[in-house]
């Protein structure tokens, strides 16, 4: 959802009348380009690493953490430049405020993401189709539902600030590419099982599709006719996922 309908409807609301201030396009600045050759290499080094030794082992939960740390790094060097040359107003009380939302929010998705899995497999044997497709579908908008609310109500404020909502999304998909991957194999390992096998036809799927997305905002032009492809690509998996039995 995020590398298709998430840049797809980015692009298409910063670009039309829904935006108070639209654009013409979707200018993406040298910095986004580097977060577009990361989010490149994670979903290619996690496929990689998934076929070449047939799953996920702790080996590969090392690399994927150590990329994950490289780019915590590179922003961190970025974030840092910038804050010795802006002057920021956070007070002490809105940073212990966003402390405590941050860990509550950790506590409800420890607690609720086995029933939430649970209910995901109840829906798919009442509809009668694949666990799969109904995860494609239900559990990208459920998790990621407060990031996109953010990223539309952004752009409808400016269609200027669409970098932004770019960089959230692909922000976060780094993150599943190479941190939230590299936690299986370290979690199997603990529970006593062997590697994490993940390579099917939804992964290879998604490894795609972040290949085109990523590929695309590397040009650092989002035009309205990439927000229509982007659109139609999500449309086409979804078609995909129920057709998967």
């Amino acid at each position: 959802m995020l590398v298709t309908l998430g840049y797809g409807s980015v692009i298409l609301v910063a670009t039309s009348k829904l935006s108070k201030n639209p654009v013409d396009m979707v200018q993406l600045s040298k910095h986004t380009q580097i977060d577009a050759i990361h989010l490149l290499v994670t979903a290619l080094a996690a496929l990689f690493l998934a076929w070449e030794g047939d799953g996920l082992d702790l080996k590969d939960g090392l690399i994927l953490t150590a990329l994950f740390i490289t780019y915590v790094v590179q922003h961190s060097i970025v974030a840092s430049k910038i804050a010795r040359t802006e002057t920021h107003t956070v007070s002490a009380a809105e940073i212990k405020r966003a402390l405590f939302m941050l860990l509550a929010g950790g506590i409800i998705i420890v607690f609720a993401s086995e029933r939430f899995v649970e209910s995901v497999i109840g829906i798919a044997e009442w509809i009668g189709i694949s666990p799969f497709a109904v995860a494609i579908v239900l559990s990208p908008i459920a998790s990621e539902l407060p990031e996109k609310i953010t990223a539309y109500l952004t752009i409808i404020r400016d269609g200027k600030l669409a970098e932004i909502s770019v960089c959230n999304f692909m922000g976060s998909k780094v993150n599943h590419n190479s941190l939230l991957l590299a936690l299986l194999p370290f979690i199997a390992a603990a529970k006593g099982d062997g590697s994490v096998q993940i390579i099917n036809i939804p992964f290879i799927t998604m490894t795609a599709l972040t290949l085109v997305a990523s590929l695309s905002l590397a040009r650092r032009r989002l035009t309205r006719a990439q927000g229509w492809v982007f659109l139609l690509l999500y449309l086409v998996t979804i078609w995909a996922a129920y057709e998967v039995r």
